[in-house]
């Protein structure tokens, strides 16, 4: 091969190498970031089940003696007073506290907490009941975990909370503006309404899914409310995590109760480790003992991580698999089964009174 054959060649290989360098350089900087921001956009916009945004806190620090649920005619008065305040009401939102009206803080609530996927009535029922447990939370006066303001945005204390006028956009993507719309009709449909209970607001409790009826206050806090009983719910199931199994090695779990309770006996096969499982009207574990050591229901759940309380235990020589159905503590409004009566035509006030029994849904201030 001659001098000027190889030259040419070489030009040829090098010609193509910048050539194809030239390619790449275009498709990441330009074509590649395109592609993504479009997949990212399409995720944002699906339905997504809320996880962990769903209202956990324990009422015993705030209902221990059932708080509004037998007010005298004094206390009910003072209960009015204090709804006609709450006009406006003070967030702590990522530990800064911000005045807002009720109605701005109620649709920052649902955007948080209840697919904005949902029909229109279970999204009217959400937005009442988020009404509801802020006007409850304000009536109670002081809370020690944030005195200057009413609610928090911490859903295991108060409730996930969204500002919509800037986190739209990354929380639902694309169908922001369709979905934000959508939440604040739910709300403006609801202006001013919340569930009563002898006059006073209630402590509006809700979950992502019970396991075909809810469960009691009584059963999960110890603490006796009677609007918060358990009642029949249908549609759960439709939940992505109502059905879900978590396993653990023998080690692995035996090493996770000796940091709860030191003094518990693992000793032998797993199948030996669990009595006396006791479980509520609805079917949740309300105690168990383990190694010799009573727990509450509540106690193993949190332990553990599992999605519920309405569990199973399967043991083999090496591991433990619990089985659960529902999500969230079952008490209160379940919202699969909110969205399963909306779609059944049932109206928000409907949906409320079926799941907080014996209450009423007027104006704040009502007479």
């Amino acid at each position: 091969m001659s001098n000027t054959e190889g030259s040419r060649k070489g030009r040829k290989y090098v010609m193509k190498r910048v050539f194809f360098l030239v390619i790449m350089v275009i498709f990441l900087v330009y074509i590649a970031p395109l592609g993504f921001q479009y997949y990212q956009k399409r995720g944002d916009g699906e339905e997504k089940i809320h996880t962990v945004q769903n209202v956990e806190n324990i009422l015993d620090s705030q209902a221990s003696a059932g708080q509004n649920a037998e007010d005298t005619d004094e206390d009910a008065g003072s209960g009015a007073e204090a709804q006609e305040d709450a006009a406006m009401i003070a967030v702590s939102v990522n530990g800064t506290i911000k005045e807002m009206t009720l109605e701005e803080y109620t649709a920052g609530a649902v955007a948080a907490e209840m697919p904005a996927s949902f029909p229109e009535a279970a999204l009217q029922a959400q937005a009442t009941a988020a009404r509801t447990f802020a006007v409850y939370k304000q009536s109670l006066g002081q809370d020690e975990t944030h005195p200057d303001a009413a609610v928090c945005d911490d859903y295991t204390h108060c409730a996930a909370f969204v500002e919509l006028d800037t986190q739209a956009e990354s929380l639902w993507g694309k169908k922001a503006k369709e979905w934000t719309e959508k939440v604040q009709a739910a709300v403006k449909a609801t202006e001013g309404e919340i569930v009563t209970y002898n006059g006073s607001p209630i402590a509006a409790v809700f979950h992502s899914a019970a396991a075909q009826q809810t469960e009691s206050a009584v059963s999960v806090w110890g603490t006796d409310i009677p609007y918060l009983v358990a009642v029949d719910s249908a549609g759960d199931d439709a939940c992505p995590e109502y059905d879900a199994s978590k396993t653990f090695g023998a080690e692995e779990f035996r090493q996770i109760m000796l940091a709860e309770e030191p003094d518990i006996n693992l000793t032998g096969l797993p199948k030996t480790w669990f009595t006396e499982i006791e479980s509520s009207e609805a079917g949740g574990v309300t105690s168990c003992k383990i190694g010799g050591k009573s727990f509450k229901g509540t106690q193993v759940r949190q332990l553990l991580g599992l999605n519920s309380t309405h569990f199973t235990i399967k043991t083999t020589d090496t591991s433990i698999t619990f089985h659960t159905q529902g999500y969230g503590h079952g008490v209160g409004m379940s919202q699969y089964g909110a969205k399963s009566m909306a779609e059944q035509g049932s109206s928000y006030q409907e949906i409320l009174q079926h799941y907080y029994t014996g209450t009423k849904v007027e104006k704040i201030g009502a007479k």
